[in-house]
């Protein structure tokens, strides 16, 4: 079998072509194991953000083209869903969208002895990112370095 992250790729470039067409993106994909049964799990989005009707519908529509394709081999569990207020950033389009917003960055490889940077997103240039880190100032993190980021809520 394949590895997760590239079932998870093979994944979004099927359902991506039906996300557009109901006008919605996709801002993360998971696939796992949780209690025995595999869970692909969907999380969308749109400009003004999903409701639970745009989730059912967009279920309905990942659900027969998933079936379609037989891409997942075996019983699964589809959960549509939005992506929540710690929104995962991905895509150039991600960054560009959220730059003024606080975000959590994890890179790969350290940046000045610092692998977690939190902060305003200030910008998005040439797969670089440059984020207004509490603690170092502004840093510049390039998009390749990136294990995770995410939107952090003000809470």
């Amino acid at each position: 079998m394949a590895d997760s992250q590239s079932i998870i790729k093979a994944i979004e470039n099927l359902l991506n072509p039906a996300a557009e067409r109901e006008k919605i993106e996709i801002a993360d994909v998971q696939y796992m194991k949780e209690n025995g049964d595999w869970v692909l799990r969907v999380f969308i989005d749109k400009d003004n953000g999903v409701n639970m009707d745009d989730c059912a519908r967009a279920s309905r529509v990942f659900e027969v083209v998933l079936d379609e394709s037989d891409i997942l081999k075996g019983s699964y569990v589809l959960e549509v869903s939005s992506p929540g207020i710690d929104r995962v950033l991905k895509s150039e389009k991600d960054f560009r969208r959220f730059c003024g917003h606080k975000i959590k960055v994890r890179t790969f490889d350290p940046i000045n002895n610092q692998r977690n940077f939190l902060g305003g997103l200030n910008s998005y240039e040439n797969g670089k990112i440059k984020i207004n880190d509490v603690t170092k100032g502004e840093v510049e993190i390039e998009t390749s370095n990136i294990k995770k980021a995410n939107l952090e809520a003000d809470i």
